[in-house]
């Protein structure tokens, strides 16, 4: 079934179509082609932006263990104050990956 990208709610179920997720994750590295801190965090907030119009629960960003990583924290702190997404956390045994939870 096709929406328009404007509809909010399911036409078939009238359930809220931005909380709907398919369980995936989307993997974006925005730190290892040599990226700027400024260019990262354009990049982080672009993929944020399409993720949150799609289907997967959760965004696993590769930041490294740069200053990137702790300016997408720092970001990331106030897209989550501001309710666009929901959570997020440094990966297990992976501190230069953050899991972010969309849905």
């Amino acid at each position: 079934m096709s929406l328009a990208e404007t509809m909010q709610r399911c036409p078939k179920c009238d359930n809220d179509l931005s909380t709907q997720h398919d369980g995936s994750t989307i993997t974006v590295d925005i730190a290892h082609q040599g990226e700027r801190v400024s260019e990262a965090l354009i990049k982080m907030q672009q993929e944020v932006d399409l993720a949150k119009k799609g289907v997967a629960l959760r965004m696993r960003l590769i930041v490294g263990s740069g200053p990137i990583r702790e300016e997408v924290m720092l970001a990331l702190r106030d897209l989550e104050y501001r309710g666009e997404i929901r959570d997020f956390d440094l990966e297990p045994k992976n501190p230069g990956a953050l899991i972010i939870s969309l849905k």
